[in-house]
């Protein structure tokens, strides 16, 4: 079932906040890295982030085409 025009902006708008809370939320390298377990949770942390953060993306791209925005 195709969107409306008016819900493709609103879901695009929607995706921008999801993004822009995702990138503040990304969590700043350790500052001592000789910690082994703290360097892993970073890691494991970022690298989550950073997936649902490209999967929104591609969504918003998505729509900004389908919008002729691209």
């Amino acid at each position: 079932m195709d969107q409306s025009e008016d819900e493709r902006r609103t879901r695009l708008r929607d995706l921008e906040e999801s993004l822009a809370r995702l990138r503040a939320d990304l969590p700043a390298p350790p500052a001592d890295a000789g910690d082994f377990v703290d360097s892993g949770q970073y890691l494991a942390q970022r690298e989550e982030l950073q997936g649902q953060i490209e999967v929104l993306e591609a969504e918003r791209e998505r729509l900004r085409d389908s919008l002729g925005l691209g």
